[in-house]
């Protein structure tokens, strides 16, 4: 029996190239099955979304902390938003509805719902549904914006991914992590051509 850290064992393989010619190789005997599917495996892939250049290049994730600011568009579609934190914000999930590697990824954008952060939830119904809020009496006899989840989904809208810097469970000390977060939805067919970012 082998014990741990040594190589595995070598056969020989006889291969036959030619008629009457034959051909002996090295092969490694061992092998590595994969806890993964073949439909896992298929479907593999970063969460994030594949962040391009100007020129449609992937940029690989280890070269994102050069590029924090930058931003990449995406076609979505437009999920039922539901609470993020109860009753301090929401959240609006999207796929991305576009032909291309991040075709069927999902994320989400969350806005609060009080005074100071509500204009981004004004943001985003303007640009997914269009117009204002439908205003209906609360508790108190005055009236308040309702979000109604069901008029969202669906709707197709433009995603804005932009490289972010932050930090490993919110620890400054844990070292610093890029990625690319969905900042801001746009109504559809707003995305920007490649050639008008130039």
């Amino acid at each position: 029996m082998k014990q741990s850290g040594e190589p595995p064992s070598r056969t020989k393989r006889v291969e036959i190239k030619e008629e009457g010619v034959k051909e002996e190789t090295m092969a490694d005997e061992q092998e590595f099955i994969l806890p993964v599917t073949e439909d896992e495996y298929e479907a593999g892939g970063s969460k994030f979304i594949a962040f391009t250049d100007e020129a449609g290049n992937v940029l690989p994730s280890g070269s994102w902390s050069k590029h924090i600011g930058a931003v990449n568009y995406r076609t979505v579609e437009c999920g039922m938003p539901d609470w993020d934190t109860p009753g301090q914000s929401i959240k609006f999930p999207v796929t991305i509805s576009e032909d291309g590697m991040d075709k069927g990824k999902e994320d989400k954008i969350s806005t609060g719902v009080s005074s100071k952060s509500v204009w981004k939830l004004k943001e985003i119904h303007s640009a997914v549904i269009g117009g204002d809020l439908e205003m209906k009496a609360g508790a108190d006899g005055k009236k308040h914006p309702v979000v109604k989840p069901t008029s969202y989904a669906g709707k197709p809208a433009v995603g804005v991914w932009e490289i972010q810097k932050g930090f490993k469970g919110g620890d400054e000390a844990a070292g610093a992590t890029y990625y690319p977060k969905l900042v801001q939805l746009l109504p559809a067919g707003s995305k920007p051509s490649t050639e008008s970012l130039m």
